[in-house]
Order: C-alpha cells, then structure tokens, then sequence
C-alpha cells in the first residue's frame, strides 16, 4: 500500500511541474519542449543540424532518438560502452536499447524537463563515436538468427 501511495505521489510531482513550450522554427505538431531557463535558439539551432542528421523528436517532444546500426555485436556494446563512460563524465544519461546490430539511444533531460544542451551534446558525440566506430545500413547491421539444427 505505502509503495503503490508513493509511487502515485511521484507520478503527481512529476506530472504537476510546469513545462515550457517555446515556438521555434519547426511545424506546429513537431515543436520541441524546450526546458525552462535553457536558451530557446541555441537549442533550436543544434536541433535543426541534429534533425538533419537522423535525430528525431520523441512523442512529447521533449527527447530525441535515433538508432544505430553495426555489424557486429561486439561494435553495438563497444558504442554503448563508449556512450556510457561519457555519460557518466557528463553525469547524463541516457536510455539506451542494444540489440544484436543496434543500438537505439534516447535523450532528454529529466530535470528541468525538455530539451537541453547537454543533450543536444551527448547526441553529437553519439554521432562522432558511432562514426568512429564504424556504422552500417540497417540491412547490413547484425541479424539474430535461428541455431542450426
């Protein structure tokens, strides 16, 4: 009872914040949320170049992801490793999918909520390390296959 009552209490005090919703350059049903007390053009101007390069907004607008694909497993856990590490330099993190050939990753700022610099950072060095490490088509990624019989 007492956790099913705090969880509910947390729920309130994270859905009861304010949250700010700048207009920027972007279409009326994709405007990012913008945290409050972050500079509206800075982020906007990193999020357009990150839009450019595969990012997309998240469903409330408050986070962006992308995936990416590799051709080995051991190249999706050296990314995430790598992403990991400066994370949690940062002390930012993010939600991170691995799966065979993938690695799917998530930004948002948790506190203020919406978009950040530091998120648009992280996803720029995401972009840098997946480079590096080297990236494929997504039909050239890794595949789980049945074991032969």
């Amino acid at each position: 009872m007492i956790a099913s009552v705090h969880r509910l209490y947390m729920a309130q005090r994270l859905f009861s914040r304010p949250v700010s919703v700048r207009s920027c350059l972007f279409s009326s049903t994709s405007t990012p949320i913008v945290a409050p007390g972050v500079s509206e053009s800075q982020v906007s101007d990193e999020l357009r170049e990150l839009l450019k390069a595969g990012w997309v907004l998240d469903q409330p607008r408050s986070g962006i992801e992308k995936s990416y694909y590799f051709k080995t497993y051991t190249k999706c856990q050296d990314f995430f490793n790598t992403v990991a590490i400066r994370s949690k330099a940062k002390n930012h993190h993010s939600t991170m999918i691995i799966k065979a050939g993938s690695v799917h990753v998530h930004w948002t700022t948790h506190h203020p909520r919406g978009l950040t610099l530091l998120d648009t950072l992280m996803a720029r060095y995401c972009d840098e390390q997946s480079a590096s490490i080297g990236t494929v088509d997504q039909n050239q990624s890794k595949k789980c296959h049945p074991a032969p019989a």
